[in-house]
């Protein structure tokens, strides 16, 4: 992983911690000794992630702009340089320092939640249908029903017309660009894409119409749960996306 900036923050007690900003093919990370840190919010410029840490509030700031660099305030306080140690918190100052966090600020935090939280349904989708698609070409008899009902169809014609017992290896080709077309859907979605959070949705309720024909109701119940947790995810972005408009229009 690609690292963009990197802080060491010392404790009172001389506690190092290693804050990072990375990118790699999965995209952005912020990470405190390897446990990855979450967006807090997302703004027009910036995308900003919130922890706390010894009575303290660390902020990573990351610009969309690539050439800008990531910065790190403790307590609202801007960090200069790559080290910092944090003080012994004094009764009161916690609060009368930190960054103040409003109500718009929780209604993001949630709905950014909310949304990645539909949108993780791409990668298990995905992520089963390529598992589906290997089983079904090692010969066995069973699968995970949260999978794509298409990658079945594929292998089951493309096993009649090749009049073989084991999947031909184009079908399995073909199966693998399926599911990772929702899995980079699924990226999207968890980046504010909508549209492509909607054209994933129409694509899974296609998908379903597979179970219906083979009646294959265990399958088409998963389906549906799963289809609820997406749309509940894109509302959530539709949520975000309003606020953050209605954020970008200057006061009167």
């Amino acid at each position: 992983m690609a690292r963009d900036a990197e802080w060491t923050v010392l404790e009172p007690s001389g506690k190092r911690h290693r804050l990072r900003v990375g990118r790699s093919l999965l995209g952005l990370a912020v990470t405190l000794d390897r446990n990855t840190v979450r967006r807090f919010d997302r703004t027009p410029d910036a995308d900003r992630y919130v922890v706390s840490l010894a009575g303290h509030v660390l902020t990573v700031t990351v610009p969309r702009a690539s050439s800008d660099q990531p910065g790190l305030a403790v307590d609202g306080r801007a960090v200069l340089g790559s080290e910092t140690t944090l003080t012994q918190p004094e009764a009161g100052q916690a609060a009368a320092a930190a960054t103040p966090v409003t109500g718009e600020d929780l209604a993001r935090h949630q709905l950014v939640q909310r949304r990645d939280g539909g949108a993780a349904w791409f990668y298990w989708i995905g992520g089963a249908s390529i598992l589906n698609s290997l089983l079904y070409a090692a010969g066995t008899q069973w699968g995970l029903v949260v999978g794509l009902g298409v990658t079945y169809l594929v292998d089951g014609l493309a096993t009649e017309l090749s009049n073989t017992v084991r999947t031909p290896i184009y079908a399995v080709a073909i199966d693998v660009m399926l599911a990772g077309g929702i899995l980079l859907i699924g990226r999207a979605a968890r980046r504010g894409h909508l549209g492509w959070y909607a054209a994933g949705m129409a694509f899974f309720v296609l998908d379903g119409l597979v179970f219906v024909v083979t009646q294959d109701f265990p399958g088409l119940a998963l389906h549906g749960f799963a289809l609820f947790g997406l749309f509940n995810g894109w509302r959530a972005g539709r949520a975000l996306r309003r606020i953050e408009r209605a954020a970008l229009v200057p006061a009167a």
